[in-house]
């Protein structure tokens, strides 16, 4: 895993980690120049990237790499972390963890919904999505529209044309079957969830976090479908980022 930063190490520090079959700079690239108030640790997930060769493995090894980073790097601290999609349930599993601290967490539609029988399914279909965008084909609107919500067609643009067929195996193998640990209760610090009002998975994922999360807030993005309002309205989207991360600075800190 690489992990980029962008600002100077005084300010808070803010995690960003992106979904599955993203990239880092297509998920998170348009709203960098937004958070300027942040030192930025964007980062890139293995096989997500043209950085470094190697294959995603599973959630577990994700956290443990940005847990080991974190202790090295941030003497175990961050002030934010914010996740999209798979990115998200990244983050609910450093909750769960508690191996690192967290002040402020938000969830952009995170997955936690156990798939049992359409995992196979659903991992043969993203397969099938991601290599006819390889080989230059066009994946049928209807479809696009069924999985990521209506009116999200540009959701295509976002996607990792380059990763391999065994990463992308491993990541709906992982994130299909994920399973929210009872340590996530003890997770005490400010929570926000949001999810497009056109997509239906996020909002049950919702529903299960908010039994271990009671502080979680949740909100519903009307007519967005899933990553939309992130990719289409990066200033507005990186301006609710800020109103939930605003830490009031000390005269010391000043």
């Amino acid at each position: 895993m690489i992990f980029n930063t962008y600002g100077d190490e005084t300010l808070p520090s803010l995690m960003l980690i992106h979904g599955m079959a993203n990239t880092a700079q297509l998920c998170y690239g348009q709203i960098l120049p937004y958070l300027d108030e942040y030192q930025v640790i964007l980062c890139e997930v293995d096989g997500h990237t043209e950085k470094e060769q190697g294959l995603f493995i599973s959630i577990r090894d994700c956290c443990e790499k940005i847990e080991n980073y974190v202790t090295q790097n941030r003497k175990g601290k961050i002030y934010g972390l914010s996740g999209f999609s798979m990115g998200g349930t990244i983050g609910v599993e450093l909750m769960a963890r508690n191996n690192i601290e967290i002040e402020k967490v938000i969830l952009d539609a995170a997955f936690c919904v156990k798939m049992g029988m359409l995992t196979p399914v659903y991992t043969k279909a993203f397969c099938w999505a991601l290599n006819r965008i390889k080989t230059g084909k066009t994946i049928p609107g209807v479809m696009i529209e069924g999985v990521m919500g209506k009116g999200n067609l540009g959701i295509v643009n976002t996607l990792y044309k380059n990763m391999e067929t065994q990463s992308i195996r491993n990541a709906c193998g992982d994130l299909f079957r994920y399973e929210i640990s009872q340590t996530l209760s003890d997770f005490r610090e400010q929570v926000a969830f949001w999810y497009g009002g056109n997509e239906y998975y996020p909002g049950k994922t919702a529903e299960l976090l908010k039994r271990h999360l009671p502080q979680m807030r949740v909100e519903v993005l009307e007519g967005m479908g899933h990553g939309q309002f992130l990719n289409e309205h990066p200033k507005e989207y990186s301006d609710k980022m800020k109103k939930i991360l605003y830490k009031e600075r000390s005269p010391a800190e000043s």
